[in-house]
């Protein structure tokens, strides 16, 4: 099974949800603009820091025994979620990665780079407060009191 390939398409299903929510990718767009950065380069990168979060709760639970499933991440809660993005020490983030393919291989090098270069810290943490507002506005969205990723509409 493909544990990463399953956490980046939840990513990309996790954003779409958010912009249909908040009127589109406009506001985000704009906010990236506004820090120097062009939408094209920050939403995948985005996208990965929310791979990499759902990847590291999958760990997480595989740790704990639990088997891998693709359902597993639909079990995941939004809020915790949330917290791993911005709470889990960067190292965490990115340990356990599986052999990725060109593209999120420089994806994640990019994230790598962002998160140690003090110089790019800023931008790194901007980006994860992307992931967190987004994951925090689903999961208020949702009329399930625990949200997780499953109650997510498509």
């Amino acid at each position: 099974m493909d544990v990463w390939s399953d956490c980046s398409s939840w990513s990309r299903r996790i954003l779409a949800a958010d912009d249909r929510l908040s009127g589109g990718p406009g506001v985000r767009h704009r906010r990236y603009e506004n820090w120097g950065l062009h939408p094209d380069s920050a939403d995948p990168l985005v996208r990965t820091l929310l791979a990499l979060s759902i990847h590291s709760l999958v760990l997480d639970a595989v740790a704990q025994g639990q088997p891998y499933t693709p359902d597993m991440i639909g079990w995941l809660r939004l809020v915790d979620l949330a917290d791993v993005v911005t709470k889990r020490p960067d190292y965490e983030l990115l340990a356990g990665l599986p052999a990725l393919g060109e593209v999120d291989r420089l994806r994640v090098d990019v994230v790598r780079i962002l998160t140690y270069d003090s110089a790019s810290a800023l931008t790194a943490a901007r980006l994860r407060t992307v992931v967190h507002g987004a994951l925090r506005r689903l999961a208020r969205s949702v009329s399930a009191r625990d949200a997780v990723c499953d109650d997510i509409p498509r």
